[in-house]
């Protein structure tokens, strides 16, 4: 059976998690930034939770797709 090369070490599981934690700050305060300018309210609860959702969304989709490719079947 075929080990994702990822999920072997634990440094690069560190460092991806790492990745996605700051990635989905970055996408809250952009989003933080769009509501807050357009005047929805409770702009930075709603961007907050938007903007992280749609990065680990959008990670989480990538990183399916990605992973069974290496499969050995």
């Amino acid at each position: 059976m075929y080990s994702y090369p990822v999920e072997e070490n634990p440094v690069t599981r560190f460092i991806l998690g790492l990745a996605v934690i700051i990635g989905m700050s970055h996408g809250a305060q952009a989003a933080m930034i769009v509501f807050t300018s357009i005047g929805v309210p409770y702009a930075n609860w709603m961007g907050a939770i938007v903007g992280s959702l749609a990065v680990f969304v959008t990670f989480a989709a990538i990183y399916t797709y990605y992973y069974p490719s290496h499969s050995a079947d």
